[in-house]
């Protein structure tokens, strides 16, 4: 998968080492994207990866289908005209799914922090 995405999120990835924040983003994804059988895989380097090409499946599925889903799920993770396209441009759905873990996470992080949790 392309490491292009990662390029200067190295310290938000690394929030996914924690056991907490990776399932809440797992959730978080599960919600916005409406699909059910997201797993929260192990913490460590390859969490965010996995988490990707879980929602890259997910991606394919919606937009195999008839492509409404995929508007919904863009809207739901609260992603801008301007990030689907860029993403879209410079890897695809690859590139895109990458962008909503990121995105989730950060909701996940926000949240926490405004709890006093973070």
């Amino acid at each position: 998968m392309s490491g292009e995405l990662s390029v200067g999120v190295g310290a938000l990835r690394k929030r996914l080492d924690e056991a907490v924040v990776l399932q809440a983003t797992v959730a978080q994804l599960a919600k916005d994207l409406d699909v059910a059988d997201l797993r929260t895989p192990p913490t460590g380097e390859e969490a965010f990866e996995a988490v990707r090409a879980q929602v890259l499946t997910a991606l394919e599925r919606m937009q195999a289908g008839s492509g409404s889903g995929l508007s919904r799920a863009v809207n739901r993770v609260d992603l801008t005209e301007v990030q689907v396209n860029d993403a879209l441009g410079r890897g695809g759905l690859v590139e895109l799914a990458g962008l909503m873990v990121l995105r989730c996470l950060q909701k996940v992080l926000i949240r926490e922090h405004y709890a006093g949790r973070a």
